[in-house]
């Protein structure tokens, strides 16, 4: 049996956390040569330092994936998770990966609402219920990279993604479930480039049918030199079935290097496009440990005499986030401060495929939009073995009015799979509209590696507890507050990426 390491799996390095182990290993590779520490994850098998490309073997052999757990609390229910994985290299240019897994879950309201309604779950992977209470849900990733040459590598699977230094992200979030697509990374020393295609669906509530989208973002990133890098970002989604065409894709967002605003005017397709940019500031302090402050800015639809009337336009649709995190130089502790705030009806748009969305969920920030949060994490390792995660997440939000998703008497617009038509009307929206609601989340997760003792990298023992609380200000709104708290026992060896509200 191999060991390798892929996407999400705990120990490797193309996914990692910021305050994970593995986040380290990258910032010290990339930095020893001088390269600019990548904000784009995934990241690319070869075109990175020696200590962070794969392996030459070209079967890397099965690795059995999974978790066993017991919940007790709101839930007293055994919980599973199996699945397998391989990897491996070929020619020394190319780089595979497949790790298919399946969930056993138990569930409560709202997550079994989602699963029955929409099949999806909470961006882990498509969904169906064996029982009222019981979800099984499906996650397949798998990619194949190609280093054309020593600065550009193509990537195609379906993945997700995640752009942004924070654990958080406004732009591609790790949250999102996976979704087909290619990948072109460009890598001019002091600049790096990258360029997504991916293929969205959007399943019809009760319904079979799934329409689906396209979306095409890119990525442009600079060393501004004392530890400052800048970024540029841009997206447009489009429908793949229009009047005209079927199963399209739109050729003129194929093409690098180029900004999507002009060419959507010239198509005629207008309001579809994000744009947005992000500024990072990295140091190594005295003692050794690193210190990463960031901060994001998104827009989607902006006009500047309509800020400047303040009537609260809803077409006034942006997003901000800042954030700082570091590490120890030892990495056996860390901390992670960061909120974010996203005005209403960001994200959304005409139709269901042309939302910033894929399986009922944001392709951005989880919250969707007209939220503020604030969220703190903190990771240390106590007697060199035990991993101890502590996080705290308090979110303030607007949700729409009425007696379920698709029927609503006022949209709030949190929903990005909500058509904006639904607004009642143009002025008059303002911060956390609709009814006012508290979501305060606590959880404690201690972890202890059995990789070494039964050669299985990525084993741990585990026990998780954690606590979601909501209030509601006002009452009406179309999902009733829930509150949760679990113990969880168990054994994982691949684990899914921070935070998903199960």
């Amino acid at each position: 049996m191999g060991i390798t390491g892929w996407t999400q799996a705990p120990v490797t390095s193309m996914w990692h956390l910021p305050l994970d182990p593995s986040q380290q290993v990258v910032r010290m590779a990339c930095d020893s040569l001088e390269v600019m520490v990548p904000s784009i994850q995934p990241m690319t098998a070869w075109n990175r330092p020696n200590s962070l490309r794969p392996s030459l073997d070209a079967f890397s052999g099965l690795k059995v994936l999974g978790e066993a757990k017991q919940i007790t609390g709101d839930f007293n229910a055994p919980s599973t998770a199996i699945g397998l994985g391989t990897s491996g290299a070929l020619f020394q240019r190319a780089f595979y990966q497949v790790q298919l897994t399946r969930w056993r879950l138990p569930l409560g309201f709202p997550l079994a609402q989602e699963v029955g309604a929409h099949r999806s779950m909470d961006g882990l992977g498509s969904a169906s219920l064996l029982s009222s209470s019981v979800a099984s849900v499906e996650r397949l990733e798998a990619s194949l990279s190609w280093a054309l040459s020593p600065s550009v590598a193509l990537r195609v699977g379906q993945e997700s993604h995640h752009w942004g230094p924070g654990a958080r992200s406004l732009f591609l979030d790790r949250h999102m479930a996976p979704a087909a697509g290619a990948r072109l990374w460009l890598d001019a020393g002091l600049v790096q480039y990258t360029h997504l295609l991916l293929r969205t669906r959007h399943f019809n509530a009760n319904s079979d049918s799934a329409e689906i989208g396209w979306m095409a973002a890119h990525w442009a990133e600079v060393q501004l030199g004392g530890g400052w890098t800048g970024a540029v970002f841009g997206a447009v989604k489009w429908r793949a079935n229009d009047v005209a065409f079927q199963g399209r894709v739109e050729p003129h967002y194929i093409v690098p290097l180029a900004a999507f605003r002009p060419r959507e005017y010239s198509l005629g397709s207008a309001d579809n496009a994000l744009i947005g940019a992000q500024c990072t500031w990295r140091k190594r302090r005295r003692r050794g440990q690193w210190f990463t402050s960031y901060g994001q800015v998104l827009f989607d639809e902006l006009l500047v005499s309509k800020l400047f009337e303040g009537n609260q336009w809803w077409g006034n649709k942006w997003g901000v986030l800042v954030g700082a995190h570091s590490t120890s130089r030892s990495g056996k502790w860390g901390w992670l401060v960061e909120g974010a705030a996203v005005r209403p009806w960001t994200y959304s748009h005409q139709s269901l495929p042309l939302s910033y969305t894929h399986l009922h969920q944001p392709l951005g920030h989880p919250a969707g939009g007209n939220f503020v949060e604030g969220r703190a994490r903190l990771r240390a390792v106590v007697r060199e073995d035990w991993v101890v995660r502590l996080s705290a997440l308090r979110r303030m939000q607007g949700r729409s009015l009425g007696g379920g998703e698709s029927l609503l008497s006022f949209a709030a617009g949190e929903m990005p799979w909500t058509s904006f038509s639904e607004r009642e009307s143009d002025e008059g929206h303002l911060w956390l509209q609709g009814a006012n609601t508290l979501v305060h989340r606590l959880e404690l997760d201690v972890a202890y590696p059995l990789g070494e003792r039964y050669g299985a990298a990525g084993l741990e023992a585990f026990v998780r507890a954690w606590t979601r609380l909501e209030a509601q200000a006002s009452p009406g709104a179309w999902q009733e507050p829930w509150d949760a708290g679990r113990l969880e026992i168990g054994i994982r060896q691949s684990r899914v990426m921070e935070e998903r509200d199960w």
